[in-house]
């Protein structure tokens, strides 16, 4: 009984600095190094892992402790997807007593970087967007000042995290709406025209190039008319997800109706237009295994200063190469 006090008590401490943690505006990760840190001070964890998990894409740690870089590089190469599916429905934690249920042991043996591990505690942070995190703990020893209250005082810690995460990620969706377009997921045409005008500026300072282009979804409404809007918002996305995947991490993506505007610094025409071409490709390939005939795409290229020295100009040189390569053929990139 003294044990599951002691144990309650550690909990409540914990949440208390957690929550003060939090009022500090403390960003996510921010957090999450707190919890590393507590957890293994508080309880005795040998390792930790938050393993990043957003819809429709792969999954990553986030960030780790215990760990070796290697072991981290290895997890994301093969994310322990059985566990995460195991955990998923649970309205809880999970927990494992390797001493109790030794023959689980050689189920999670990949989840491990050390030896002998005693117990393994793993929980969902389910947020209220499509994304999530899952934490992974486990210790060698044994987690220490615990007793029999020690999964409802993991659960409920883990609870307040969850709940620390929507928080912050309400407020942080407050923050981006003015320029995040919803659907997508890129930025919107108002951010769009508000960056393209800096890095013109930038460029002009620079003395160097900023190349513009213009991609369109050719036959969107009529995949609406026919599937839905739903199917519509669908196809943008992957697209959308298939431009970040291509893009450099300083290029700026954006999307206003059916079409996608991408701003990208310091690059000569070809070069932009050969990123273009493996987006238009990848996507063509995705399409092709989804048996989706109706959508394609087209996209032009213009060049600041070469095509012109205003923003004007450079969009409707960028729009007009777009229906030209429209006029050519589906899949055509000027």
């Amino acid at each position: 009984m003294e044990e599951y006090i002691k144990c309650e008590d550690l909990g409540y401490k914990f949440i208390k600095e957690l929550l003060d943690c939090a009022y500090q505006k403390k960003s996510v990760e921010e957090v999450m190094h707190f919890v590393n840190i507590s957890f293994e001070f508080t309880f005795g964890a040998t390792a930790i892992m938050f393993i990043y998990k957003k819809y429709n894409a792969e999954e990553r740690v986030e960030i780790s402790r215990g760990f070796s870089n290697e072991f981290i590089k290895r997890t994301n190469e093969t994310p322990p997807l059985a566990l995460l599916q195991e955990i998923a429905p649970l309205k809880n934690g999970l927990y494992i007593d390797f001493k109790k249920d030794s023959n689980k042991y050689d189920k999670y043996r990949d989840l491990f970087e050390h030896e002998n591990v005693s117990e393994l505690y793993a929980y969902e942070l389910k947020t209220a967007y499509t994304d999530s995190y899952f934490v992974i703990i486990y210790s060698v020893p044994g987690f220490k000042n615990c007793g029999a209250g020690k999964i409802e005082v993991f659960d409920t810690i883990f609870s307040v995290i969850a709940y620390i995460l929507n928080s912050n990620k309400c407020i942080q969706t407050m923050r981006d709406c003015s320029q995040i377009d919803y659907v997508s997921g890129l930025n919107n045409f108002k951010y769009f025209h508000e960056k393209l005008f800096q890095e013109m500026q930038k460029a002009i300072n620079d003395k160097s190039r900023l190349s513009v282009s213009l991609i369109s979804i050719n036959q969107l409404n009529k995949l609406n008319s026919i599937n839905g809007h739903q199917a519509g918002d669908k196809n943008i996305g992957i697209i959308a997800n298939i431009i970040k995947k291509n893009i450099r991490a300083f290029d700026t993506a954006s999307r206003y109706g059916n079409k996608f505007v991408i701003l990208f610094p310091n690059i000569e025409k070809d070069a932009a237009k050969n990123i273009l071409k493996a987006v238009l490709s990848e996507t063509e390939d995705v399409f092709k295994k989804e048996n989706q005939t109706i959508l394609s795409l087209n996209a032009g290229v213009s060049t600041f200063p070469d095509d012109g020295n205003n923003e004007r100009t450079i969009l409707d040189i960028a729009e007009g190469r777009r229906i030209d390569a429209r006029r050519i053929n589906r899949w055509t990139c000027l």
